[in-house]
């Protein structure tokens, strides 16, 4: 796929005037310099995407070119048929991006371009795989029981060590793959505007996105199916299927015969049913591996190998693994979805945490400290949405349980989103091992919306249910003490700070301000 910068300087002009044009609000002119572009540099899919916006941009509010908005009839489909026949597939894309000018979401034609795409992807992928028998590679009757694409690329270059010219004419349709597979994609994605025809162009779309292994962005198709429809089996069948998937590809598991790992493991002493823990991750994800290919998932060896990635710090593959046991539970299970949040968690914290020190770092200059700034505090805005979204997610999937609610509204109180957490914390207030906690946050964001009388009462209300003096109380009366400042009574707000340097001189500026009051 090309970028801006891969382009001619002439056609970059154009594409840059083309931004312009879109930014100025004038789609039309948007379409008229893309269009040719486009069909010049089938590659450029940031142009294509920039269009195909243009074009929707300019129909809104009239009628397709056929009257009905979305539908379409496709006037090329002999064409494309015939020029995908005989493999001329940038004539067939060209064809059927011409008829999508008139009717930018319409389904015969974005079908067509699909159909034209998905197509030449296939070709290549075919192209792949004759040269992967060619240098000594199994072959096999159904497409499903290839190897994956990279590892028939690993064993082309392998084998075909010193060929030069076979490297180059498989990267080469690799390249051309991944531009087919992103038109392909890009149709679906457009059919998927219309509310209509979206659920089945998602579905189209997460079943291509399989078949050409980007089992990472099927997941996310399939799990935005079932945010908006719990009940489809399909989806959720498929969105398993992805998980698994994906948790092998990002393990880059090999595929030795379950049978040979057996006998490792028979010939060590070892009962094959049994999961030792001195086993290596390359054991378990082999028996993961296997036992999810056979159709009977191995749920122990599976939480063995996440454990074990999390007690490693290998958050990445952890979060995998976890992912694969909660779409093994129909994401049911509480515990692991906390798993999976916890990973990601202290993923970020971890890559936060690299980056500070980073910055910390001696001999960075002006320029890379500013960089460096830059991506930590999009790495913390990023940790917080992923907690404030778990929390969300585990409140919707449990409405009824008080204390996923606490956690919602202490998220929305990390975020600043403090009139969205009041209803939640005055939720989890019924619950009893929150119900002090949630009092001291409700104070707080009474507090910070200027409700100083309701703060000062749920604090006082708080403070009164905790007997003696522990760090959770220290922290409510504390906060009182300001709520009393601010309403302008200096005496009950002297009187929280007595209480708590009594029994704590040196938590946070209470003695100063104690002190203070006996010297004025």
């Amino acid at each position: 796929m090309k970028t801006e910068h891969d382009l001619p300087t002439q056609k970059r002009s154009i594409y840059l005037k083309a931004l312009s044009a879109l930014e100025m609000k004038n789609p039309a002119l948007v379409v008229q310099l893309l269009q040719p572009l486009v069909i010049e540099e089938p590659e450029f899919l940031v142009g294509r995407r920039l269009l195909r916006e243009a074009q929707i941009l300019r129909s809104r509010g009239k009628s397709s070119f056929f009257g009905i908005s979305g539908t379409g009839i496709s006037l090329g489909r002999g064409k494309i048929k015939k020029l995908l026949e005989s493999g001329d597939w940038k004539a067939a894309i060209e064809i059927a991006e011409k008829a999508l000018d008139a009717d930018p979401l319409g389904v015969a034609p974005n079908k067509d371009l699909f159909e034209a795409a998905s197509t030449a992807s296939k070709a290549e992928r075919n192209f792949i795989y004759e040269t992967y028998v060619k240098h000594g590679g199994e072959k096999v009757e159904s497409d499903k029981k290839r190897p994956r694409l990279a590892e028939q690329i690993e064993f082309i270059l392998k084998n075909a060590p010193n060929d030069a010219e076979t490297a180059k004419s498989v990267h080469a349709a690799r390249d051309r793959m991944q531009t087919f597979d992103a038109i392909a994609r890009l149709a679906l994605e457009t059919i998927a505007h219309d509310p209509k025809n979206a659920n089945q162009a998602k579905h189209d779309l997460g079943d291509y996105l399989l078949a050409t292994e980007d089992y990472d962005e099927a997941f996310k198709i399939f799990e935005e199916i079932l945010h908006k429809n719990p009940a489809d089996l399909d989806a959720r069948d498929k969105s398993r299927e992805a998980a698994a998937r994906r948790s092998m590809q990002r393990g880059r598991l090999e595929t030795a015969s379950f049978a040979d790992l057996v006998k490792q493991r028979q010939s060590a002493g070892a009962d094959e049913k049994v999961v030792t823990a001195a086993e290596s991750a390359e054991d378990l994800a082999r028996i993961v591996y296997e036992a999810h290919e056979a159709g009977n998932p191995d749920r122990e060896a599976a939480r063995k190998l996440a454990d074990l990635y999390f007690n490693r710090e290998d958050y990445g593959n952890a979060v995998e693994y976890y992912r694969y046991l909660s779409a093994l539970a129909n994401e049911t299970d509480p515990g692991l979805l906390r798993k999976i949040s916890d990973s990601q968690a202290r993923m970020l914290s971890k890559t936060i945490a690299d980056k500070e020190k980073q910055l910390e770092a001696s001999g960075l200059d002006e320029a890379a400290a500013a960089q460096a700034k830059t991506e930590l505090d999009q790495l913390r805005r990023d940790r917080a949405e992923l907690m404030l979204g778990e929390a969300q997610r585990r409140v919707d999937r449990n409405p009824t349980d008080l204390q996923y609610r606490f956690e919602l509204g202490e998220q929305l109180v990390i975020a600043g989103h403090y009139k969205e957490a009041i209803p939640e914390l005055q939720k989890a207030r019924s619950n009893p091992n929150t119900r002090t906690k949630a009092l001291n946050l409700l104070g707080k964001c009474y507090t910070e919306r200027s409700m100083l009388d309701l703060a000062a009462k749920t604090l006082a209300d708080a403070a009164s249910e905790i007997p003696g003096m522990d760090g959770t109380k220290k922290d409510i009366i504390y906060n009182l003490g300001l709520v009393y400042e601010r309403m302008g009574d200096k005496e009950k707000s002297l009187d929280c700070m007595k209480q708590i340097y009594e029994v704590d001189y040196g938590y946070l500026d209470v003695a100063e301000r104690v002190e203070a009051s006996y010297t004025a």
